[in-house]
């Protein structure tokens, strides 16, 4: 595994990190500390999780993983959306769900969650909920503790950014991040310095992410990004390739790219080589997903891929 070096934390951490948004709802605890602990043994060391992941059950069953490793792993902690435990009914579904998914694969792209309506986070309440996180993770501390998905007025909040700097104060986190939209990301950045850590969504076809990275690449910032498969950038990628009488996968080829995954592994080489001192975040519970992320992140980032997908790809 490729490792970077991460200033605000004074450490090394994995070029790959594991996101854990579906522990604990579409991936039970036993097939997620399955994945949590291949992804371990090859080199991973960033771990993305949330209270509001996995139906409310991820920190909890992340926690059980951490126990005996908790100075070999990095936790970023999204703070946010609260923690809403499910309902009965929800976790009855959740329940029933695994042992079809275990039957029947192929649903295992089916997803019910809860509700969850994104509230104005208050200064008043970030302390206990960052105690609650600690509790589920049985740790003391949180490497990284995240501002997830921030509004305007959360970011200028001096209340807000009070209680966010109290954390590192007291201990409870080592470093703050800010998680979000790239409007969200300039809007944090432009009230505060605190944030020395930025995680965002970044796919080639994404402009304003591209923007973005131009411009914090100059103010030297750690990247966290994410979602290069998202917003249809996988199936627009795949499409092209399999058009134009193939053309555009011949010319892949002569990259060294091919059958069967060649989409993926592009997109994953765009991922590493736009954000190459800093962690790109992939959910992979599937151990092929996890063999086949861990191979690319352990290669140097390629120089030639980003501008081949831009030129044949995005602007094509």
């Amino acid at each position: 595994m490729r490792n970077v070096f991460c200033p605000g934390l004074g450490r090394d951490v994995s070029a790959l990190g594991f996101g854990c948004a579906a522990l604990g709802s579409r991936v039970s605890e036993t097939q997620g500390r399955r994945a949590l602990d291949r992804a371990f043994e090859q080199g991973v060391t960033w771990y993305d999780v949330a209270p509001f992941y996995g139906d409310g059950e991820a920190e909890a069953i992340f926690g059980r993983f951490l126990s005996g490793r908790r100075d070999k792993v990095v936790v970023c902690a999204q703070l946010g959306s609260p923690r809403a435990p499910p309902s009965f009914a929800l976790r009855f579904f959740t329940r029933l769900r695994h042992f079809f998914v275990r039957t029947f694969p192929e649903l295992g792209d089916v997803r019910v969650t809860p509700s969850r309506r994104r509230k104005a986070l208050s200064a008043g309440d970030i302390e206990g909920l960052i105690v609650e996180s600690l509790r589920r993770l049985k740790s003391d501390y949180i490497d990284v503790v995240a501002l997830h998905d921030p509004g305007p007025p959360e970011c200028a909040d001096q209340d807000v950014l009070g209680a966010l700097q109290n954390l590192v104060e007291r201990g409870y986190a080592r470093r703050l991040a800010v998680s979000g939209s790239v409007s969200a990301v300039n809007s944090a950045l432009d009230a505060s310095s605190l944030f020395q850590i930025t995680q965002f969504v970044d796919n080639p076809f994404d402009p304003d992410a591209r923007r973005l990275r131009d411009e914090l690449w100059a103010a030297d910032r750690f990247f966290v990004t994410q979602g290069v498969f998202s917003s249809g950038a996988y199936e627009r990628v795949s499409r092209l390739l399999a058009g134009d009488g193939g053309r555009l996968a011949s010319l892949a080829s002569q990259l060294g790219y091919g059958p069967p995954f060649i989409a993926s592994d592009m997109l994953l080489d765009y991922a590493f080589a736009t954000n190459p001192a800093g962690v790109v975040l992939a959910a992979m519970f599937n151990p092929s997903h996890i063999a086949q992320n861990c191979a690319r992140a352990s290669r140097p980032p390629r120089a030639d891929i980003a501008p081949f997908i831009e030129k044949f790809f995005v602007n094509a």
